[in-house]
């Protein structure tokens, strides 16, 4: 079971090592962030988790809206977001200082990878969590919808959530 004052710390840089394991293409930086993910430097690529809340339940993945249950409560639910950002195809300009577009190749090289990065990033979070659940180091988890993310500042790629139930001991 994991537990104790790093807990969400060890999920999180346990699900980070997983999937940086399993990429066809590993991003240069990866790691486990404090609160809101920046895309500094996606050029090399990014993997990073971090959380978005934990709050009490007794039902997972439902928040415990009783106050005075929060004592009682069974479950510690933590919502962890996991984004893997690659560089996207940037605007250019000809001799004559015209701006272009992205080419049509370029842009479709680039659906291609932020496609192959969604289906390994859902599979590998899927494959992780279900044998923490079978070993009981969690007691329920819950994938939300991938979500694509960008372009913007030259940056495209994917956000996974997942809310994690541990057990409070």
């Amino acid at each position: 079971m994991i537990s104790g004052p790093t807990k969400w710390y060890v999920l999180a840089e346990s699900l980070r090592q997983a999937i940086h394991n399993d990429l066809t293409v590993k991003p240069d930086r990866s790691g486990v962030v404090p609160a809101a993910i920046a895309w500094d430097e996606c050029d090399c690529g990014l993997l990073a988790v971090t959380y978005a809340q934990i709050y009490p339940s007794e039902v997972f993945p439902d928040l415990l809206n009783n106050p005075s249950g929060n004592c009682d409560a069974s479950v510690e639910v933590g919502e962890l977001i996991i984004q893997l950002i690659r560089c996207a195809p940037n605007p250019g300009t000809d001799p004559l200082g015209n701006d272009l577009a992205p080419s049509v190749s370029a842009l479709d090289t680039s659906a291609q990878e932020i496609l192959r990065d969604a289906y390994e990033l859902i599979t590998s979070v899927r494959t992780t969590l279900c044998q923490f659940e079978d070993d009981r180091d969690i007691s329920a988890y819950l994938l939300r919808p991938l979500v694509p993310q960008g372009p913007s500042g030259g940056c495209v790629g994917n956000e996974l959530r997942v809310f994690v139930g541990l057990l409070r001991g």
